[in-house]
């Protein structure tokens, strides 16, 4: 028992194995992704995703090499997509994220195994309820291989009476803007800072349950799951409450990127796959998609603003820098962010 979930919950309180329990993280991503069923993760007889990302790799060298860009596709069922997720994220400096400071005495090793906790539920969360990176605007991780979560992309793709390949392509196309943007780091530095806000309510909550949370008192280690704050129903989008706008935004640059690379698609098609309003979603990510969606008109009007003024700051040169990333006013109200960001000092 020594490598399953509940084992690692049980020893969460004396861990120390560096900045991220992974194995922990995991472990909770399979078990949020248990029921779920494998099939073959076949293409379809009339398309050959390999065919179609080399097409798509042709088109981003003939741009310029990106040192960040995908080498290979991947078909993945949805608990090894969350594995590839969280395996895409490593590279990140969790070093900073000091968590848990001023906790009940017993449980301050906690911090990596905690943080464990939270990327293994996105992961299992991202992998059950999305079809890939693009879906929420996710441009942070990095990886060789670029990984599709096939049950889901299947259904994203079923939702719409247009060509399959057409579709197909364009998603793809989605996914690999979305992981070749990976090479910046700003969002990732913006999401630590977020993740600072929402240990603190988590802190809260340990705070809340104390007196029936002393780990010497659990005989069984399922007593302790039972008592770790929303783990299976872990709320994801109040953790991310105040980045919906920002997520918002990398989607709108994904969309915009993904129809400058490739020419023969109608950007129609990318604009009706990226709809989250179309999202036939009435699970745990519905709340997550409508909260995102609401932003969407801003931010490709934001945009359409930066390319209409001529602004001094590319989309790439935006997404790189954290002070040059919108605010939710700011994409209602561009020439405030131009005030900011490119007019000198009065």
């Amino acid at each position: 028992m020594s490598d399953d979930l509940f084992s690692q919950l049980f020893n969460l309180f004396n861990n120390d194995d560096g900045d991220v329990n992974w194995q922990l993280a995991e472990q909770i991503n399979n078990h949020m992704n248990k029921d779920t069923q494998e099939d073959r993760l076949l293409s379809n007889l009339d398309l050959n995703y390999q065919e179609i990302f080399r097409v798509i790799e042709l088109s981003q060298e003939s741009e310029g090499k990106n040192e960040f860009a995908p080498l290979e596709i991947s078909i993945l069922d949805q608990k090894k997509y969350g594995v590839w997720f969280l395996n895409s994220i490593k590279h990140f400096d969790f070093s900073e994220l000091q968590m848990f400071e001023g906790l009940p005495a017993g449980i301050g090793g906690a911090q990596s195994s905690l943080l464990g906790m939270q990327l293994g539920n996105i992961a299992g969360f991202l992998s059950k309820n999305t079809w890939g990176l693009s879906h929420f605007g996710i441009i942070l991780p990095r990886n060789s291989s670029l990984a599709i979560n096939k049950n889901n992309f299947d259904l994203r793709i079923s939702q719409f009476s247009i060509d399959e390949k057409e579709a197909t392509i364009a998603l793809m196309l989605l996914e690999y803007i979305a992981l070749t943007l990976g090479e910046h780091t700003a969002p990732f530095n913006y999401l630590i800072e977020q993740l600072n806000k929402s240990n603190k309510e988590l802190l809260e909550n340990i705070k809340n349950i104390e007196p029936n949370f002393d780990p010497r008192n659990f005989s069984n280690p399922e007593d302790l799951m039972r008592n770790i704050p929303e783990l299976n129903d872990f709320d994801v989008d109040s953790m991310l409450d105040v980045i919906f706008a920002p997520l918002s935004f990398y989607r709108s640059v994904i969309k915009y990127q993904a129809k400058n690379l490739i020419d023969f698609i109608d950007p129609s098609v990318i604009d009706l796959i990226m709809d989250l309003d179309l999202v036939a979603n009435q699970g745990p990510a519905n709340n997550f998609e409508s909260k995102i969606s609401r932003h969407d008109e801003k931010s490709d009007s934001f945009i359409t603003f930066i390319y209409d003024s001529k602004n001094e700051h590319s989309l790439d040169e935006i997404i790189s820098s954290q002070d040059l990333i919108p605010s939710a006013d700011e994409l209602n109200d561009p020439i405030s962010w131009a005030a900011r960001t490119s007019l000198p000092p009065i």
